[in-house]
């Protein structure tokens, strides 16, 4: 070859995979050295990448090298082109457009595959499914928001969660075994994130705003569009992202401290923008998944009341 071919180079993960003895034809071992594998959870896909469903972790080339021979990215490059470019040259400005491509796909880390596959996972794990009854979330929910159920492994500890997809490239987990000290376990990206981003700017002319991903599903369980903020960290995010600013913002944040903090701050914003909204005080309950549990009934009809009042005023307003 007597041009560099980037996407030629990052090909050749099956052959160097099969240089270390692993079968890329069927499920074999997780190379990620923080993930204790020992139920053969990676599989290699033709987009010349590999997946575990165990750790969630997807790997090019650069990344298996990394992994399997201990070094560090710029190292895991140059034994790229020494062990499948021999003579090939290379230029400065392509080895800087490798380095940004490389960094670029890493920032977009893509876990739909995982997704898919944990959601089968959660459909035959009754412990999963027991969980999800109590608290209240609907098999309608389970399948809209995609959740799965997954056994983590890490080195630092392991727990039994369920997964809650936040965006292709990141989740949260929730432990649901009493045994471990993790509780949640998130992916990178995930705490600086908004759950449920397209209730923002859909056509339903309400939106709850609440800071759990699993209160959001609550809402969402009873028919109620909603985000989870995710963090009351993420309030300036909340400001800047795109949304549509003729719909009905129901605040519906914890009630304590920093929820109390964060409602008084976006009930500011929503006044400083001329942006309508209403306030849900999740029936004296500490968040709206604890409502909903406790008061199914009642949360239902508190709900049903404000969708109602909000839907008379939209009619009202078009008869003007």
């Amino acid at each position: 070859m007597n041009s560099f071919d980037y996407e030629s180079l990052k090909s050749n993960l099956r052959s160097y995979l099969e240089s270390h003895n692993i079968n890329t034809s069927k499920m074999f071992n997780c190379i990620n050295p923080n993930h204790r594998d020992i139920n053969a959870s990676m599989k290699y896909y033709d987009d010349n990448k590999v997946y575990c469903f165990g750790c969630g972790e997807c790997y090019n080339l650069f990344d298996a090298i990394c992994a399997i021979e201990n070094v560090g990215p710029k190292e895991a490059f140059n034994r790229a082109l020494q062990y499948f470019c021999h003579g090939q040259k290379i230029t400065p400005r392509q080895i800087k457009k490798i380095v940004e491509e490389d960094k670029i796909e890493k920032e977009n880390k893509d876990y739909n595959k995982a997704y898919n596959y944990w959601h089968k996972k959660l459909k035959g794990n009754k412990q999963a499914k027991e969980y999800l009854r109590t608290r209240k979330i609907s098999d309608k929910t389970i399948d809209k928001f995609n959740l799965g159920y997954n056994e983590f492994d890490f080195i630092a500890g392991g727990l039994k969660a369920i997964v809650i997809p936040i965006t292709n490239s990141s989740y949260t987990a929730r432990n649901i075994s009493n045994e471990g000290n993790v509780r949640y376990y998130k992916s990178k990206g995930s705490h600086t994130d908004i759950f449920n981003k397209k209730a923002l700017v859909n056509n339903i002319p309400f939106c709850f705003i609440c800071e759990g991903e699993f209160d959001c599903l609550s809402f969402e369980t009873v028919n109620a569009n909603s985000i989870a903020l995710g963090s009351t960290c993420n309030i300036e995010k909340f400001k800047n992202i795109e949304k549509n600013k003729n719909k009905v913002y129901i605040l519906a944040l914890d009630n304590d401290e920093a929820g109390e903090k964060a409602n008084l701050e976006l009930k500011e914003y929503f006044r400083d923008n001329h942006i309508k909204f209403l306030d849900f005080d999740n029936l004296g309950f500490k968040d709206p998944n604890q409502a909903l549990v406790q008061e199914e009934d009642n949360f239902r009809n508190s709900i049903n009341q404000i969708i109602d009042r909000i839907n008379r005023k939209i009619k009202q307003d078009e008869m003007m």
